[in-house]
């Protein structure tokens, strides 16, 4: 690529970006208000003539850039059942750490925003916005949380396994909000998703206690967990348990299966894990699963090579 061009696409970016913050800015502007706040911060308050609301925790890296519609996670859930909307987005490594984000929470309480609605249900995803909406929940006694590989904390003395974020250890995690854990004790439920094959995860979900938390496994969905959830509108399902109460065992599992068999990159990983742990069979028919429904043919050497395996046994 030529330095012109490289120039052209850095431009093609910047309005990009310039184009999802002023969709948004009108989103505020047509049903609530989208404002700054701190360095690090903003705010999307969308209201609609519902009893949820919905509080959801993103970042502007994810929403600016990545996601495919520029809304912020939540939205379709929003736009389904008309509920509110609360979003804070914000910069990578801030993990929502900022005293004007603190101040804010305490304006919505002053206020007595967090009461006018019968249910508020608190969500995020990843280990920095699920950290985010378990500490944050505090602020509405017996809210619903679905926290999705969320972390418990950065404070090296509770956390001492962490080493994944490092740029985000000079933040405070001892004063307000800092321990997820104990945060979630007020809330009347709490449904934690994570991959328990991935030990941070399996780590952070371990610090999650009490009769209010239930945990839901998705075995070797690693850093894919948002992606098969986005399939069939998963997401979106699973807030509509949540904000009924908690998640039960069998609803998760049926939420989350046509997600997790239509997946093409989780399908692979169970192959992949099958045929390390020596279950060949099990890889195969993994492999036959993908092979038929992928369309560029990725699975067909696998099956080709663990049915010769099999034969060969």
């Amino acid at each position: 690529m030529s330095e012109t061009d490289t120039q052209a696409r850095g431009r093609n970016n910047r309005l990009d970006r310039a184009t999802r913050l002023s969709r948004l800015a009108q989103i505020g502007r047509d049903h609530g208000y989208f404002r700054r706040i701190g360095q690090r911060h903003s705010v999307l308050f969308v209201e609609e003539e519902s009893d949820t609301l919905l509080v959801t925790f993103d970042t502007a890296e994810r929403v600016l850039g990545k996601s495919p519609d520029g809304l912020p996670i939540g939205f379709p859930a929003v736009q389904k059942w008309e509920w509110s909307l609360l979003n804070i987005m914000g910069s990578r490594h801030s993990w929502f750490r900022e005293d004007q984000l603190y101040t804010f929470f305490d304006t919505l309480v002053d206020t007595g925003f967090f009461d006018r609605f019968d249910r508020v249900v608190f969500l995020g995803l990843g280990p920095m916005c699920g950290y985010a909406a378990a500490a944050f929940s505090v602020v509405a006694p017996a809210a619903r949380v679905l926290a999705i590989s969320p972390a418990a904390t950065l404070d090296r003395d509770d956390a001492p396994f962490e080493q994944r974020f490092r740029p985000a250890w000079r933040h405070d995690f001892r004063s307000r909000y800092g321990y997820a854990p104990t945060m979630i004790e007020g809330a009347e439920a709490v449904t934690l998703i994570y991959d328990p094959t991935d030990p941070m995860s399996a780590a952070h979900a371990a610090l999650f206690r009490g009769d209010n938390v239930a945990r839901h496994k998705l075995r070797h969905g690693g850093m894919s967990i948002g992606a098969i959830l986005s399939v069939g509108d998963a997401l979106s399902k699973l807030l509509a348990a949540a904000a009924r109460g908690p998640v039960s065992d069998a609803d998760f599992a049926r939420i989350t299966r046509p997600s997790r068999r239509n997946f093409l990159p989780y399908i692979a990983a169970l192959m992949t894990r099958a045929d390390q742990v020596g279950h060949p069979r099990l890889a195969l028919m993994a492999a036959e699963h993908g092979q038929r429904l992928a369309v560029d043919g990725r699975f067909d050497r696998a099956v080709e090579v663990l049915r010769g395996r099999i034969g060969a046994d």
